[in-house]
């Protein structure tokens, strides 16, 4: 195999390498698409909505969005593959699953009750609506309790809808209905215009000490006045000092980067028509504050933090397949040389079994006489195997290390005699 038929071998197996590369990296872009919202006719369940049709609009993608119990339910959908995108509060404990696409809005927490005297520690050897099992408020209404000092086995927990816990808490079965959404709730906001129901005073800074033990959240207020009542009234009547935490559409960390990039481009584009058909969806931005716990994916990173791109850039992916293709292709004539080479390279087995007649020799005791001829064979086995070495006949390998190593062995035990022998010598 002469030098030319390997460079030629190395540029086609490098066209071939490169080429399958660079069909597995751009696969073809996504156009289907899932989105786990929320129970009909709440804040997630119309937002969903309002995402599904930015996105067809811009991309003519086909969206479908499935109804859900919320977060809880969202998170475990996308852990299993079931759907591309969900809303999710950060709040919740999330595992190692999704990733943050965008931060669509605030939600606050709500707890309504009859009496507006009541304060949070009233509550406690009551009955409390936290919305459905594995839903959003739960861990959050837990954690607010308990940071008031009135645990589990304090509180009798309902696990139901924010329309049944209504139902319940007129009827007298609930002392309280705990509720985080979005301000401006139209279930909330049709159950308060009636009069009978109140939203309970945390504090002054609820969210300041609840932070410590229940991360990502914060300080938030629901503004005097945002549930009318009635002509010139509203509630709460004074803004209302209150926890906070953000909505995040998360995505599959398996959703491709260029997936990614586009669907967040396709929001934070469509932001003017996603506030039209959803007010909350005004919020939407980039999810990189401090309090957010889901991790950006590298598609929206790469949104979020791009420029104005430069000739490099806009080359980037040519550039890169020819650099790619040259390297793999020199890379690819290296190792053919090598293998061309390792055919004329003789082994060391020779030599292996020489220093290892030596040693076998030392081992069991030798004449002096014998210990000036071994040294003498020892630095000749030395200057062949480099000799050779240099000359590229033998290979610079684990086997050549370990054969440096045994031979260093013997040399050492040679001189070990040989100093035994000069003590003996002296002494006599």
């Amino acid at each position: 195999m002469n030098s030319l038929r390997i460079r030629l071998l190395a540029v086609l197996a490098g066209i071939v390498i490169i080429g399958s590369g660079y069909l597995l990296i751009h696969e073809e872009e996504k156009t289907n698409w899932i989105i786990s919202g929320g129970e009909r006719g709440g804040h997630y369940n119309e937002v969903a909505k309002a995402i599904a049709v930015v996105l067809r609009n811009s991309n003519g993608w086909k969206v479908e969005v499935t109804g859900s119990s919320g977060s809880g339910e969202n998170l475990t959908r996308l852990a299993k593959g079931e759907v591309d995108l969900c809303l999710v509060q950060n709040d919740l404990p999330r595992g190692e699953v999704g990733r943050a696409a965008t931060a669509l809005y605030e939600e606050v927490l709500h707890v309504i009750v009859k009496d507006e005297n009541k304060t949070l520690s009233d509550l406690a050897g009551a009955t409390v609506s936290i919305g459905p099992k594995g839903a959003g408020t739960e861990t959050l209404a837990i954690a607010l309790f308990k940071q008031f000092g009135i645990s589990n086995n304090l509180v009798k927990w309902r696990m139901e809808s924010l329309k049944d816990g209504l139902v319940s808490l007129r009827g007298g079965e609930t002392e309280a209905v705990c509720v985080v959404t979005g301000i401006g709730n139209a279930m909330i906001s049709e159950a308060l215009r009636k009069g009978d129901l109140n939203l309970l005073h945390l504090g002054k800074e609820p969210a300041a000490n609840l932070s410590l033990a229940y991360p990502f959240i914060h300080q938030a207020e629901i503004p005097s006045g945002a549930y009318p009542i009635d002509a010139g009234k509203g509630l709460p009547r004074e803004k209302l000092p209150t926890i906070g935490t953000d909505v995040i559409l998360a995505c599959s960390s398996d959703l491709s980067d260029s997936a990614a990039l586009q669907l967040t481009k396709s929001l934070s584009e469509g932001r003017g028509s996603l506030a039209i058909k959803q007010p909350l969806l005004a919020q939407l931005t980039s999810p990189t504050l401090p309090h957010h716990q889901f991790p950006l994916h590298e598609g929206t990173r790469q949104y979020y933090e791009r420029d104005e791109p430069t000739f490099i850039q806009n080359w980037s992916d040519p550039i890169a397949l020819l650099v790619s293709l040259l390297a793999i292709a020199w890379g690819i004539g290296v190792t053919l040389r090598e293998l061309f080479l390792q055919r004329r390279k003789e082994g060391l087995d020779v030599y292996f079994e020489q220093v290892d007649e030596i040693t076998s020799e030392l081992v069991k005791g030798t004449e002096p006489e014998r210990i000036q001829i071994i040294s003498r064979k020892l630095n000749d086995i030395r200057r062949q195997t480099t000799r050779k070495l240099m000359a590229e006949e033998l290979a610079a390998n684990e086997s050549f290390v370990i054969f440096q190593r045994q031979l260093h062995t013997a040399q050492q035990m040679v001189n070990e005699f040989i100093r035994k022998n000069e003590n003996s010598s002296t002494k006599g």
